[in-house]
């Protein structure tokens, strides 16, 4: 295998280019890094569109675990498997500490008219990548697998975003709505829409469950916007000190979560 030590590579280059978001739009592709993930991509294999797989040796095999996914990689027949020098590797990825192991995927594309989910989450133009790791990994912890995303919200497929989702935004669809319009292909559906506000007395445990939802949880600064409110069928807060005055976000849905899931989950 050709091992490549070039930062003019092409394979270089694109690997970097997907640290920018107009780079991953326009090659419709982003990455994932480390062993965990690594190992748990190669175990969805047929259902993921894998692009190649990128390593440095002496980087992978100083991890735990690395050896055994460099013997895992090395007999890869239906993935492309390239490997990097050190310092091309560190390179091409903005993690300070990487495991020397990433692999490059096709973004996923999902169609409204097919979502069936009972739990639903929306965020409306959230913005911290962190929050957004964060509501990943509570949406895998309580069984939501669908996430709808305003054109205001930050890229989930952001390579902070990703890492701070520890291998979640493999469990979820994505879907960038670009008109909120299509909100109502969902009411057809059946969902009713409750968005989540501090201007309001109604507290979320006056919610039934039993029905179909889509939570709205709103921008850091400002909550959820005024268009989405007037479409809401419900707007609900969750009840708590008056000590503060508001959660983060990434807090505030992952309350909102536990609750559908304890509530419907001893059904």
């Amino acid at each position: 295998m050709e091992l490549i030590v070039s930062k003019s590579n092409d394979k270089v280059k694109f690997i970097r280019s997907l640290n920018e978001k107009k780079y991953r739009t326009k090659y419709n592709a982003f990455y994932l890094e480390g062993v965990k993930v690594t190992n748990e991509i190669l175990d969805k294999n047929e259902a993921i569109d894998i692009l190649f797989i990128a390593y440095s040796k002496s980087l992978l095999i100083s991890t735990n675990g690395g050896q055994a996914l460099l013997d895992r990689i090395s007999s890869l027949k239906n993935v492309k498997v390239l490997e990097f020098e050190e310092n091309i590797f560190k390179y091409m990825t903005d993690t300070v500490n990487t495991q020397g192991i990433l692999v490059v995927m096709k973004i996923p594309k999902y169609s409204l008219e097919n979502e069936e989910n009972k739990n639903i989450i929306l965020l409306d133009k959230v913005q911290d990548l962190g929050n957004i790791g964060t509501i990943i990994r509570s949406c895998n912890a309580f069984g939501v697998d669908t996430i709808l995303c305003t054109s205001g919200t930050a890229d989930v497929y952001s390579p902070k975003a990703v890492r701070a989702t520890m291998g979640g935004i493999l469990n979820v669809k994505i879907i960038y709505l670009d008109d909120i319009e299509k909100l109502n292909l969902f009411k057809k559906m059946g969902y009713k829409i409750a968005t989540t506000s501090l201007k309001t007395q109604n507290s979320i445990d006056s919610i039934d469950y039993n029905n179909k939802y889509i939570f709205v949880m709103g921008n850091e600064a400002n909550g959820v916007s005024k268009e989405i409110i007037d479409i809401s069928d419900f707007v609900v807060k969750i009840p708590m000190s008056e000590k503060i005055e508001s959660l983060n976000v990434g807090v505030a849905t992952s309350i909102i979560l536990y609750e559908q899931y304890k509530k419907t989950s001893r059904k």
